[in-house]
């Protein structure tokens, strides 16, 4: 795999808010991406399917960021996503 295209693609979980909104960002949070697909992970099953359903839209938005990413997968997380991110600015 080209770390070239890994570096670009990084880009729509650093742009995550700004692709998604600060309502979905809240429940769904962009944590990893390969060479063509961006790994979502989000609070429950009702958010996961709402943004299955958004899939093709929010893939849209992100082509805007000039990535490669051609498919979004979207997993529930086993840790609330806001005690995570609390964790995150903890750790910082």
């Amino acid at each position: 795999m080209d770390i070239n295209v890994k570096l670009k693609n990084w880009r729509a979980v650093e742009k995550w808010e700004d692709i998604v909104g600060h309502n979905i960002a809240h429940h769904a949070q962009a944590v990893s991406v390969d060479s063509e697909n961006l790994l979502v992970m989000v609070d429950n099953p009702v958010w996961q399917s709402q943004l299955f359903l958004m899939k093709s839209d929010i893939l849209k938005k992100i082509q805007k960021y000039d990535v490669r990413i051609k498919d979004i997968k979207f997993r529930i997380s086993d840790v609330p996503l806001r005690r995570r991110s609390n964790e995150k600015k903890k750790q910082t």
